[in-house]
């Protein structure tokens, strides 16, 4: 199976470089939890990049998605009940706050 992200070319005019950072559980299902919301959308993350202690697993994600559905990975991903935080922003913008600090 190929991966298209945006297969009319159209959608890609509007489509920007996100990043998503979480803070979850440090549970083994925790990071298959965090990347079905992508299946879903067939959004592919350019970049995973993933780091759990005894305490938390904390996971950044790059992805190009337009603004509509970056947000909606991030509402749909807040809601998961191994997630604790969840913050998003372009990926050329830092994130504030404690998720910011921690990644």
């Amino acid at each position: 199976m190929s991966h298209v992200p945006f297969p009319d070319g159209a959608a890609t005019a509007g489509a920007g470089l996100y990043r998503l950072v979480v803070e979850a559980e440090p549970d083994p299902n925790s990071l298959l939890r965090l990347l079905e919301p992508f299946v879903i959308h067939d959004v592919l993350p350019h970049r995973i990049d993933c780091a759990s202690t005894a305490e938390a697993c904390a996971v950044e994600l790059e992805f190009t998605a337009t603004a509509d559905l970056a947000t909606r990975l991030h509402m749909r991903l807040s809601t998961l009940v191994c997630v604790r935080d969840a913050a998003l922003a372009p990926a050329a913008a830092p994130i504030a706050g404690a998720l910011g600090a921690a990644a």
